[in-house]
Formats: C-alpha cells, structure tokens, sequence
C-alpha cells in the first residue's frame, strides 16, 4: 500500500491539486542528466532565493499582523517553489518539457522584476517613500515565479497532449489501413494455398501448402483481432452496457466447444449477475476461454466463473495448461516493454486488458499451486 500521509504526501498533493502531476506525461523514464539538473536548479534556486527575505521578516520582532500574513504567504509560495524544482527532476517530463518549465519560471521573475523596479523608480522620482523594497520584491516574485511555473506545467502538458493527438492520429491511420491490407492479402493466400493443397500430386508440396494455410488463417485471425482490439479503444469507454455474465460466458464456451469438441468446458455463474463493459466482453472471454484450451493439457479443461467481491465483479478463467509466460502479460499490463525479444504471441489477452480498461476495471494472472492459470477480469458491476 502506498503511504500518502507525511509532509512529502501533502507537498504532492499540493502540487496535483495545481495541475503539477508530471507522472502521467510520459510513458518512458526521462534521461536525467546535466540539461534536467539544469532546469531543476533553476526552480529550486528561485524558491530558496525568495524564501531568505519572507523568513527574514518572520523573525523580526514585532511586525504588523498584514505584514505577518504576507510573509507567511510568501514562505509557503517559496518552498513550493522549492518542492517544485525537486519535483520536475524526479518527474516523468521529457527534458524539453522540464526546460520549459524552468524558462516560464525566470520569465516570470523577469517580467514581474521589471515592473517592480520601475514602479520603485516612479515613487523615488515623486518623493514618495517605498516599503521595505526588499521583503516586497522578494514577496511579489515568490507569488510571480510560482504562477509563472503552473503555467509553465500547463504549457508543457499542452505540448504533450498535441503531441500524443497526432501521434494517435498517425497510429489510427496506420492501423486501419494495415488491417484491411493483412485481411484482403490473407483472402488471397488462403485461395491461392487451398487450391495447391487440393491439386497437388506431391505429397511434401501438398503438406507445405497445409502448412501455409494454417499461418495464413492465424494472420487473419490477428487482423480481426487488432479490429476488435482498436474499436474497444476508439470507443474510449463510450458505450458501456450492462451485460449479464452468465450469457456472455456462456456464448463464449459455446464458440470454443464448436470448434474444441474434445475440451471439457464449464461456467459456473450466478444467475442475474451483470457487469457494466464495452459490448466485447463476450469476445475477451471466448479468447480467454480459447487461450486456456489451445495451451492446456492433452484433454484441456477450462473453467469460467464469476463472483462479486466488494465494489467488483471478479470473473475468473482458469485452465490446467501450463500457465501464461510471465513475460507475455507483463508486456499487456504495461508492467514491461515490447522488444525484438519479449512480445506476445497473439491479441488475446489485448482484447482483454481493452475490455477492462474501457470500463476502469482490472485484469490480473495466476498461477495456482495445483497448475495451470487464471486470468481475473475484474469489472463494475451494473
């Protein structure tokens, strides 16, 4: 569990509050070098600045109760400042972004100093009598920079988001275009490779045509499943439903059993139990379901049952193969990357982790002491 008491808890609550929550700007680890130590010196530099003058006076005895306040306002400004600057280097900004901040924050002190300085110049000019000069620069800057810094996080965030808008457009683009090329290629090869399986009189051109036949229905298999998997997405939770568990299941075992006679299958859901999900449920679960049989033993059996557990409803797919790859559903569940050497070897448990992702939900793996797996979907209930 993750403790959020303490003064580094409110100081992070504080600065979420404010818009400061760097940790979802990037899903890559920032290179924390000499150009981000740069930018977070910068903020923190100004924050320790500005906190000497407002502390000063605190400890001057006695002050006017508005004097009091104002100090009191500029020291917690200041040290936000501070906490800030910690923050940005330890944050997930790209090292641009994090310079962007730092620049907003001296622009700023600028800005607000040039004001300052001239509006001291005009009342020495016209015989007035300024204040302490240096408690009120150090005072308006603190509030100044500060403000200048929540704009600057603001803006970067702002890049960030056009960013990802175009990239997800590009991606969109790419994919739609890749699906329907994979499946009419697809069409063309499985004829193609039918045709020679039928006519052929040699039995090894026979048996590679078999073979080709069989990839070519997987990669068709995998465009429709990137089709299912990109309209969960682009629903973007949109058109959640209340569907009943124990008909989805249900559906989804049928399916599998029409094409595994052999496998043993079984749901055990309550009657009346729905949960709230995108209307592909039933497809995550016929995959799941699909996953168990394929990867079991040599007479699979898979199990699919459903329970409420507190605020959820925990739909469970268990089968007795030997369990999934931890590296394959640490790739779906984003606890790992995608490399040349650690991807999946389908979309099935994609199809998944969209359905739960499309309605807050979670999807969890294990793996019983007495074999096999159990993925977990775990959804609101309806």
């Amino acid at each position: 569990m993750t403790e959020t008491g303490g003064t580094g808890g409110i100081v992070d609550a504080i600065l979420r509050e404010v818009g400061f929550n760097p940790a979802v700007e990037s899903d890559r680890e920032p290179d924390r070098g000499t150009v981000r130590a740069v930018a977070s010196a910068i903020v923190v530099l100004t924050g320790v600045v500005l906190l000497i003058p407002n502390v000063t006076v605190l400890l001057t005895w006695p002050i006017e109760p508005v004097g009091t306040v104002l100090s009191l306002l500029g020291t917690v400004v200041s040290t936000g400042l501070v906490a800030a600057g910690y923050s940005l280097y330890h944050s997930n900004f790209s090292n641009r972004n994090a310079i962007r901040i730092a620049i907003w924050n001296v622009l700023g002190i600028v800005v607000l100093g040039a004001v300052m300085v001239g509006l001291f110049a005009y009342q020495r000019n016209a015989g007035a009598a300024p204040v302490d000069q240096t408690f009120t620069i150090a005072n308006l800057l603190a509030i100044g920079a500060a403000a200048h810094v929540i704009i600057g996080v603001y803006d970067a965030r702002r890049i960030r988001a056009e960013e990802l808008a175009a990239e997800r457009r590009k991606l969109a683009v790419l994919n739609r275009v890749l699906r329907h090329n994979l499946r009419n290629e697809a069409t063309v090869m499985l004829g193609h490779a039918e045709h020679i399986a039928a006519t052929a009189d040699d039995e090894s051109v026979a048996a590679s045509a078999e073979t080709l036949t069989r990839h070519v229905e997987t990669v068709g298999e995998l465009a429709n499943e990137a089709d299912t998997v990109m309209s969960i997405y682009e629903r973007r939770g949109q058109q959640l439903e209340d569907r009943s568990v124990r008909e989805d299941a249900t559906a989804a075992v049928r399916a599998v059993a029409e094409e595994h006679p052999a496998a043993e299958l079984s749901v055990d859901v309550p009657e009346g139990l729905a949960v709230h999900s995108d209307p592909a449920l039933p497809d995550a679960l016929r995959e799941l379901v699909e996953n168990g049989v394929v990867h079991g033993a040599d007479e699979p059996t898979v199990s699919v049952r459903a329970v409420r557990e507190d605020d959820w409803i925990a739909v469970e797919i268990r089968d007795d193969g030997p369990g999934i790859p931890e590296a394959e559903y640490q790739i779906v569940t984003g606890d790992s990357e995608i490399t040349q050497l650690t991807h999946g070897s389908g979309l099935g448990l994609w199809i998944a982790q969209a359905v739960v992702d499309a309605a807050n939900g979670r999807l969890d793996f294990g793996a019983p002491e007495s074999g096999g797996a159990v993925v977990t979907l775990r959804l609101p209930p309806a």
